[in-house]
């Protein structure tokens, strides 16, 4: 998923990088898992989110996926508001931007959409999301007859931007008191992602390479118009990574990285899991194979593997969260490479893994079998 818009111009070699923890964009983000029926493609694994979602009334969950659509998308793409938000950017300060603006998360939304569509060029974006009410109608002709919507725009247009905003705010205050038993194991896991990617920038770590861990394959484009990155560390949309665009602000949703998650002892940790099921699917393998003599494009891998574009999507998207891959472009130009070499690094994460073990059991009298 992604968003971009407002592209004032810049040198390339001027981008900075900030990294902020924001209460408020992790809310949101657990609106959009709560209503999201792939609850297996989260890292915090169905069961629990499932229990999470006994816990919330029946209407409450169904005027939230009415208001999404039902993918949780929406509440993924509306995190990207916590870059603007004033310090301390928790919730209080989101109800306090909608409230003095209901429409802008409507707004935003559109400009994704309209991303997502192809239909709209950077500088009708800037005006959409600035509130331009010819650009916005335009747009919303455009997306109301596309032959192919995409997903949550129906139940965006069938709102008015205040609707959403005031319905948008309605949901936030209903939830706080769930959000409230969760905030300590996710901001404190936030937080120390956020002081490891602090401190790499105090140590000289070159910006690309934070972005390039941080995000598990997301390759820093060079576009010259992007003079900030922004990034927000998050715990509950592990492993996905969402991408947008603000001012001349490129925001990424990145994952916490698993040192900073509490795990249970001896488990096998996620990124191991991630890796061998992304090799033990023929599909993927195909495109690690293709991969193998250059990158490839979406559209590449679609005729290779003669699926619907989002299945080639899907697939890119498991190889790039298990590490393998590294994608790099803007939109249709994004072209999708190999990351390390998969033999080597299914080896080495194997080896890491099991190397504790092997040193306990031969200390104790020599390895069993």
């Amino acid at each position: 998923m992604r968003m971009k818009d407002l592209r004032p111009s810049g040198p390339a070699n001027a981008v900075s990088l900030s990294v902020r923890a924001s209460e408020a964009a992790e809310f949101l983000r657990l609106l959009g898992v709560l209503i999201d029926d792939d609850r297996d493609s989260y890292d915090v694994g169905a069961e629990r989110i499932t229990r999470l979602r006994d816990e919330v009334p029946a209407e409450v969950l169904a005027d939230l996926t009415d208001l999404d659509g039902g993918s949780g998308v929406s509440f993924h793409v509306l995190s990207l508001l916590a870059a603007d938000l004033p310090e301390p950017a928790e919730v209080d300060e989101l109800v306090v931007a909608l409230n003095d603006d209901p429409g802008l998360g409507w707004r935003l939304l559109l400009a994704h959409h309209a991303t997502s569509a192809d239909i709209a060029d950077v500088d009708n974006l800037e005006a959409v999301v600035a509130g331009d009410s010819d650009t916005i109608a335009a747009v919303v002709a455009d997306l109301d007859t596309a032959e192919e919507p995409p997903v949550g725009v129906a139940p965006l247009l069938a709102c008015t931007p205040d609707e959403h905003g005031q319905r948008l705010l309605t949901a936030i205050g209903q939830l706080r008191d769930l959000w409230e038993e969760l905030a300590g194991e996710t901001m404190h896991a936030i937080a120390r992602d956020v002081a490891h990617r602090q401190a790499q920038l105090e140590a000289g770590v070159a910006v690309a390479d934070i972005v390039m861990a941080a995000t598990n394959g997301y390759e820093v484009s060079g576009d010259p118009s992007v003079r900030r990155i922004v990034l927000l560390p998050s715990f509950w949309i592990r492993p996905w990574l969402v991408v947008g665009r603000r001012a001349d602000a490129e925001i990424l949703t990145t994952v916490v990285a698993e040192e900073f998650l509490v795990l249970p002892s001896q488990a096998p940790p996620p990124a191991l899991l991630k890796l061998f099921k992304a090799l033990g699917d023929e599909s993927r393998l195909k495109l690690l194979r293709r991969m193998s003599s250059g990158p490839i494009s979406l559209s590449e891998a679609t005729a290779e593997l003669d699926v619907a574009k989002a299945t080639a999507h899907h697939h890119l998207s498991i190889l790039r969260q298990a590490g393998l891959v590294a994608v790099g472009g803007e939109g249709r130009a994004a072209r999708y490479r190999l990351r390390e070499d998969p033999p080597d690094a299914a080896g080495a994460a194997l080896a890491e893994y099991l190397q504790p073990h092997r040193r306990t059991t031969t200390s104790a009298g020599g390895p069993t079998t």
